[in-house]
């Protein structure tokens, strides 16, 4: 009776244990974010098999940390997150403050990250920067005003993403900001 028990008892704490672990990668997959990944954006959909490309980009879009510094007007921001497809610059480095990103996705429709900005910005409307559509989303602060702007270029099924989000006045059109920086990454795509 007592070995039935055991038994019983490993095989109740593996069946917890496997549910614990489908239920985290669970709750990580659905709303996960990270680099490459906005936050509260879903999982990327399966690639199709033929998937159409577009260009390559530099690391970072080809923008510089000096660059980054001369067109946010923002000291001592630092590359805090740099990869295949995406970098992050905040100041001094700290989660507090300002924060800047390029992301470039790979064979995902850009349409799902409109819908997500059209459910939480101020404003989303077309843009389109050296012949390539996208959209430009503002995000605004009851006491900074428009201090957070998104700008997305698609590439037949990739695209590119800009963000810039200021934490204190004063501080450059976060618009004129984000275009600029978009503008020179598609300048210098291949």
């Amino acid at each position: 009776m007592q070995q039935v028990r055991m038994t019983a008892m490993r095989k109740l704490a593996l069946a917890a244990g496997v549910v614990a672990i489908a239920a985290s990668i669970a709750a990580c997959s659905d709303s996960g974010s990270g680099p490459g990944q906005p936050q509260g954006s879903q999982a990327p959909a399966p690639q199709p098999a033929n998937a159409k490309h577009g260009p390559m980009f530099p690391e970072c879009g080809g923008i510089t940390d000096q660059t980054m510094a001369e067109q946010t007007r923002v000291t001592g921001l630092v590359n805090t997150a740099k990869n295949s497809v995406g970098c992050q610059w905040l100041a001094g480095g700290g989660i507090l403050g300002p924060h800047f990103s390029f992301t470039w996705y790979r064979g995902s429709p850009i349409g799902r990250e409109r819908k997500t900005e059209e459910l939480s910005r101020t404003s989303v409307e077309d843009i389109n920067i050296e012949g390539h559509t996208g959209f430009i989303a503002v995000g605004t602060d009851p006491t900074l005003g428009d201090n957070l702007c998104e700008v997305g270029i698609q590439f037949n099924d990739d695209f590119i993403e800009w963000s810039v989000s200021f934490a204190e006045k004063p501080f450059p059109p976060a618009c004129d900001v984000a275009k600029e920086l978009t503008r020179q990454s598609i300048v210098n795509s291949k």
